[in-house]
């Protein structure tokens, strides 16, 4: 079960955090609450640029639908 917050919209996966550095800026000029995420301990080797956290499901299903209009190919992850 995930908690209040916990729902976040992926737009990218990348593999150079110069890339995900860069689309993060882009998505920050557009006012999105948008963030990059990298984790070594898990052997991770892309850098995850997310919007949210969103408290419900349904808030991160209108994210995705506004980004998917402005032709990014997201997903929503809990």
């Amino acid at each position: 079960m995930t908690g209040p917050g916990t729902i976040v919209v992926q737009i990218a996966a990348l593999s150079r955090e110069d890339d995900a550095v860069s689309l993060a800026g882009a998505l920050r000029k557009k006012d999105y609450n948008v963030f990059v995420v990298n984790n070594p301990a898990t052997n991770d080797r892309f850098y995850h640029v997310q919007v949210g956290p969103f408290a419900t499901v349904p808030e991160a299903e209108a994210m995705k639908a506004k980004l998917v209009a402005e032709g990014y190919n997201p997903i929503v992850k809990k």
